[in-house]
């Protein structure tokens, strides 16, 4: 008997044992899994029951109760007149309000639940909400929306300062330090004029959203140890700047340039032609021919001989030499005809 009871005890401690175990390491799993109450939209955009492209690149904003919870840039990585990666929350405070969308000052005709929901669209209270919710939502606007129309800041009537300088234990400023700069947030805001130890600058931002702000003041380079806080139409004439002891720029000696000598360009040289000698060609003398003619009349008989000074056929070395010797051939048969005429 006394087995028996001891066998039960330990049953029992061992059951009592594991339903522990268990119930620990379910808390551990469940603290393990964080809770991330976001959405995740994406979907298209209709302007007047159709899309478009005019939208790209404006921003599609989502509010609860005028709060601001997400935007995201239209057609960004997507498609033209679509919307992707539009992350909301975690908002715990906003959970089950409904979300409105807006580009521009149009508001989308949809509105949707900030969390789960039941298959009717309304929000589910205490559905578990552990991962973000993705979901396809269109999104349809009325009409095109307005340019924002972008505020201009009211105008700040400008500061006058006026005081010393001090240039580390001078209480003056060089003699060649005559100009003082005012800025804003590295912005030129004024111009004033130094002479000796006293100053005075009109600092003038332009608008009010100046207010407030520090002012640095520089000479010659050199920032001011002291700010001064912009206040519109300002107006103080004992204000105080200390600036780091001046050191006057060494002057750099000018290098004078030594002139390199200048080359005269030698002229091109065109070569002159040379003319060629012209052929000339002696024309050959046509002969003169001999003619001999004989008259029948009582008078002696005539030779008529003509010859050109230059010669002729048989000519051989031409001129009077060449007649000469004609006539000597001639001579005999002159003499004979004579003869016969007389007998």
């Amino acid at each position: 008997m006394k087995i028996l009871n001891k066998i039960f005890v330990f049953f029992i401690t061992a059951l009592i044992l594991t339903i522990s175990s268990q119930s620990y390491n379910n808390k551990i799993q469940a603290q393990d899994i964080p809770e991330l109450h976001m959405m995740i939209l994406q979907g298209d955009i209709f302007i007047a029951g159709s899309k478009n492209a005019q939208v790209d690149g404006l921003v599609l904003t989502a509010k609860i109760d005028n709060q601001t919870i997400g935007s995201v840039k239209i057609s960004e990585n997507t498609a033209s007149s679509r919307y992707v990666s539009l992350q909301l929350g975690p908002e715990e405070s906003l959970e089950g309000k409904d979300i409105d969308f807006y580009i521009g000052n149009q508001k989308s005709v949809e509105s949707i639940p900030f969390g789960p929901t039941t298959p009717s669209g309304s929000y589910c209270k205490g559905c578990s909400w552990v991962l973000p919710l993705s979901l396809v939502q269109d999104l349809n606007f009325v009409s095109f929306p307005e340019a924002t129309p972008t505020p201009v800041p009211d105008v700040a009537p400008p500061a006058f300062i006026t005081g010393n300088v001090i240039f580390g234990s001078i209480l003056s400023a060089p003699a060649e330090l005559t100009e003082i700069s005012a800025y804003i947030d590295g912005k030129l805001v004024g111009k004033g004029s130094v002479m000796g130890p006293t100053f005075s600058i009109t600092i003038d931002p332009g608008t009010v959203e100046y207010t407030g702000k520090l002012v640095n003041f520089q000479i010659a380079g050199t920032e001011s140890k002291t700010t001064y806080t912009f206040e519109p139409d300002d107006f103080i004439t004992d204000f105080k700047l200390f600036f780091p002891e001046y050191i006057a720029p060494t002057a750099v000696p000018t290098a004078t340039a030594i002139p390199l000598p200048t080359s005269t360009p030698e002229p091109t040289r065109t070569p002159t032609p040379v003319p060629l000698p012209t052929a000339t060609y002696t024309a050959t003398p046509t002969p003169t021919p001999i003619v001999l003619s004989t008259t029948s009349d009582s008078s002696d008989s005539q030779i008529i001989l003509e010859d050109s000074d230059t010669g002729g056929c048989n000519s051989r070395g031409g001129g009077a030499a060449s007649l000469s010797l004609i006539v000597l051939s001639a001579a005999p048969l002159y003499l004979l005809n004579r003869r016969r005429r007389k007998s």
